[in-house]
């Protein structure tokens, strides 16, 4: 496990990173961070044990684009 909260800097045209937890049953977890990994700009995950010992927390940072401006 890693122990060290992800960082991602900001990409180029603005777009900035999110923070993300995600708490639920270990391999679920797993599974979305894969995803997210595989289809978003995102970081390393970090996995930790729920506070309650029942399940995974991970945390992850995922670069979000900029919106488009909308037209007048």
């Amino acid at each position: 496990m890693n122990s060290l909260t992800p960082a991602i800097s900001p990409t180029p045209g603005g777009a900035q990173p999110v923070d993300v937890r995600l708490m639920g049953e270990d391999r679920s977890v797993r599974a979305l961070v894969a995803a997210l990994q595989q289809s978003a700009s995102c970081g390393l995950a970090t996995y930790k044990p729920m506070r309650d010992g029942n399940g995974t927390r991970a945390y992850l940072s995922v670069v979000v684009p900029l919106s488009p401006a909308p037209n007048p």
